[in-house]
């Protein structure tokens, strides 16, 4: 559920496994927390996957009703920014969350915000969740509704540079070429 980026379950490919990977070969990689299922057991514990279920009935049809649609996500997107974590899990997040400045994002995806205290880090892990029903997010999915299942990354970060000596030597221990961002000269995001 809530995991260090050491900890953090062997995913087959992906942004998680690549700054794993990156840490173990001692490049220094920006102390990163990593959610896998949070995200799925706040929709479930609060009913939020038959609630958006039923704000989307009608928009995809034989044709698409763009003023259900419109309406359909702001719902949706309300519903996850109002909705409640369990107290038990937000505590439990509260608590592995670090100090000062971090960045909260999808892994593989750009950054989403940039917080400062453990509250608000919180808030911006809803609004990241809730940002999966803006409209432009539901075409590109749609009809199908639900959203990919990707961990969210909280990593101590502040302003971010692409870093071409970091790229040099991520690519060189990934085997790709790749571009990575960094903080303090630290990995962030390799993409």
């Amino acid at each position: 559920m809530i995991f260090s980026l050491e900890q953090a379950p062997a995913q087959p490919l992906g942004e998680v496994t690549d700054l794993q990977r990156l840490l173990k070969a001692g490049l220094a990689v920006t102390p990163t927390l990593v959610l896998l299922g949070v995200e799925t057991e706040f929709y479930q514990l609060g009913n939020l996957a038959e609630q958006i279920r039923r704000a989307f009935d009608g928009v995809f049809g034989a044709r698409l009703d763009e003023e259900k649609l419109e309406k359909a996500c702001a719902f949706a997107e309300k519903l996850l920014r109002e909705s409640y974590l369990l107290p038990e899990r937000a505590d439990e997040v509260r608590a592995a969350l670090p100090e000062g400045p971090v960045l909260v994002r999808y892994a593989g995806e750009a950054p989403f915000g940039l917080e400062t205290g453990k509250q608000e880090t919180l808030w911006a892990l809803k609004r990241l969740w809730a940002s999966r029903w803006q409209v432009d997010a539901v075409l590109q999915r749609g009809p199908g509704l639900a959203p990919p299942e990707v961990a969210s990354l909280v990593q101590v970060a502040d302003e971010l540079v692409l870093d071409e000596a970091l790229s040099a030597q991520a690519g060189q221990v990934l085997g790709r070429s790749v571009r990575v961002w960094a903080s303090q000269g630290r990995v962030v995001r390799v993409a």
